[in-house]
């Protein structure tokens, strides 16, 4: 195996559910195995989803570890717990990515007689905390990866330069699909939109259904795949029950491989409301040339430049969101030519072969 480097990674799983994050580490863990022969362990947090962790055994050894939650915070056991598991494991790396953890990580690096590198990844856009107590924590971390320029701007805010982590890099997110799998013509037919992901309000399927609402005089199909988390079934619900283009929505629900509906897409939509630290979902759409119409509060513009490569709205505006699918809908050729050119962009500077490699340097330059 061509670089393999004996190593061994510990990533603490932030959700006890799946989510972008969660899809982040399963994506990275598999590939950097079946590249580089990496070893990675798992750990979950208390009542976490028997699928998921039934999926992630399929990659490496996985451990509910009931030390990860906010019960737990901020107490030095924890520390000690994790110690003991990366001892057993003789863990060269651990990642986490969630501040929930960074406390039992920090205390770990204290009681653990196997030394190894502590890597975080900050997934949110939010500024970090800054007490005497969290920079403590910050300073144990080796490694700090930010997802987007936007994540790093934000977070780092509250520091006004000071250096508080020993070393901060940005990496951006990527997906795993090849150019021959994605690069083919999509269907002449019926113009067909994309939401996937959670299917939430902080995803913007508010003002997504408000946008659709005025468009009842186009014609199109409009498919949401993706989970309904118990709190949001009602809002899911009211807003089918008030639509006047019900017969033009889809729901097909969580869907594990993307590939082939990706294909038959035209536009794919994410409207967030919250500000996305670095949109898996957005990725997928350019990657399979799809003309994107997002929210700019994040780190979408990092990506998509209005007009280029897809088209840009304002948040939680169902009027500047209709106006821009309006655009799309009523010119195929513009259609065409933003997914076209988000398709080479993400070929040309945002592959996941790019981004693995980025990762396992990272790993290989922290242990050395």
């Amino acid at each position: 195996m061509e670089g393999a480097l004996r190593m061994t990674i510990l990533y603490i799983i932030a959700s006890p559910t799946w989510g972008g994050g969660e899809q982040y580490i399963f994506n990275l863990a598999q590939h950097l195995q079946a590249q580089h022969g990496i070893k990675p362990y798992f750990l979950f947090p208390p009542h976490s989803s028997k699928e998921m962790v039934e999926r992630f055994e399929q990659v490496g050894e996985c451990q509910v570890f009931p030390y990860a939650s906010k019960l737990w915070r901020f107490i030095p056991l924890a520390g000690k717990k994790l110690a003991q598991l990366i001892d057993k494991w003789q863990i060269d790396i651990v990642q986490i990515n969630n501040r929930m953890t960074y406390f039992a990580a920090a205390y770990a690096k204290r009681y653990a007689h196997h030394s190894f590198r502590l890597i975080a990844v900050q997934h949110l856009v939010r500024k970090a905390k800054k007490s005497f107590f969290w920079k403590w924590a910050y300073r144990q971390m080796d490694v700090l990866i930010c997802v987007s320029k936007c994540v790093r701007k934000t977070y780092l805010a509250p520091f006004d330069g000071e250096k508080v982590f020993p070393d901060v890099r940005v990496i951006y997110n990527s997906v795993p699909v090849s150019q021959e799998e994605a690069v083919q013509p999509k269907p002449d037919t019926l113009p067909t939109l994309l939401f996937h992901g959670r299917i939430c309000r902080e995803k913007g399927i508010e003002p997504l259904f408000e946008a659709l609402a005025m468009m009842t005089d186009l014609p199109f199909r409009m498919i949401f795949a993706g989970n309904i988390g118990k709190k949001d079934q009602d809002l899911w619900d009211r807003l089918m029950a008030k639509t006047p283009v019900k017969d033009k929505i889809e729901y097909i629900g969580f869907q594990s491989d993307m590939h082939q509906l990706l294909s038959k897409c035209h536009i794919g939509i994410s409207p967030s409301i919250v500000r996305e630290a670095g949109s898996l979902a957005v990725i997928e759409h350019i990657a399979y040339g799809l003309a994107v119409v997002t929210s700019n509060n994040g780190s979408q513009p990092e990506l998509i430049r209005d007009g280029e490569n897809g088209l840009l709205c304002p948040p939680d505006n169902p009027q500047a969101l209709a106006k821009a699918l309006r655009r799309l809908l009523t010119d195929r050729a513009l259609c065409r030519k933003l997914g076209t050119q988000a398709q080479h962009d993400f070929f040309a500077y945002h592959t996941y072969d790019r981004f693995i490699e980025e990762m396992f340097d990272l790993y290989r330059e922290t242990i050395k």
